[in-house]
């Protein structure tokens, strides 16, 4: 990873909200001889509310578009709480940030149609004036305008943390959609959704356990693989699609697991 023009002392503030939309990420970090180094992290959890919405807003219903506007406003709120709750606990200010990078909300993510689409909500323009700080954002529509799948991101990340000239490594990243990153010594960066993560574990536990989650796998752990359901699900023909590819909650939902 190159970092063109950037000072060593300039720090940046990255955000994170995936597919489980339990809570938002924050980091701070600085970029010195281009490497990373972390200063601080904080999480700012979701409201219950506004996360059923969201979870809502994945799904085709009324009103949609009057509700994805409210709502592309109403979680920058808590973007911008976990930027400055984050400045508070590493004693930092935001003039000392020169940027802010937002990939925002996943709400809808269709690559594989006519004309593939992907929705991140989360005003970029009214975190700007929230926080006072450059907010860069839109990655993943960019990227699948270059021809790209728009996710996942985490390879990029993977890369500049764990790429190494002299091992190929291998990285497992289960989010509400799991995906691996494929990190050549040659520099060669891979990446693509392996299917569904967190997303549907936390809405079987939702179900049957009325949680939010389950927490360190202790309902999982006193479970056995049902190889017939697991046959069942693998005959999905998204397994089967090589990649790159990537996939969301329209895909792997709660009625897909019941089918």
């Amino acid at each position: 990873m190159s970092l063109v023009g950037v000072d060593d002392n300039a720090c940046f503030i990255g955000l994170m909200s995936g597919t489980s939309v339990n809570s938002v990420d924050a980091v701070l970090v600085k970029f010195k001889d281009n490497q990373p180094q972390l200063i601080g992290q904080h999480e700012e959890p979701i409201p219950a509310a506004l996360r059923a919405e969201l979870l809502a807003l994945a799904r085709p219903g009324p009103d949609e578009l009057h509700r994805l506007a409210t709502l592309d406003n109403a979680i920058v709120q808590v973007f911008a709480s976990a930027c400055k709750n984050l400045l508070s606990t590493t004693g930092q200010h935001a003039e000392q940030v020169q940027a802010i990078g937002s990939h925002g909300q996943t709400v809808r993510h269709a690559p594989q149609a006519d004309l593939p689409y992907t929705v991140q909500i989360g005003n970029p323009s009214l975190l700007a004036e929230l926080t006072g700080i450059t907010v860069v954002a839109d990655f993943r529509r960019r990227d699948m305008a270059a021809g790209g799948q728009g996710a996942p991101l985490a390879p990029a990340f993977h890369a500049a943390f764990f790429g190494h000239a002299a091992t190929d490594r291998a990285l497992v990243n289960i989010g509400g959609i799991a995906n691996l990153s494929l990190l050549s010594r040659d520099g060669t960066v891979r990446g693509f959704d392996t299917g569904p993560g967190n997303a549907l574990l936390d809405v079987w536990t939702a179900r049957h356990l009325h949680q939010t989650q389950d927490t360190d796998g202790a309902w999982a752990s006193t479970g056995h693989i049902n190889q017939v359901l697991l046959q069942h699900a693998m005959n999905d023909p998204y397994f089967a699609l090589p990649p790159p590819k990537s996939t969301g909650r329209e895909v792997f939902h709660l009625d897909w697991l019941e089918a």
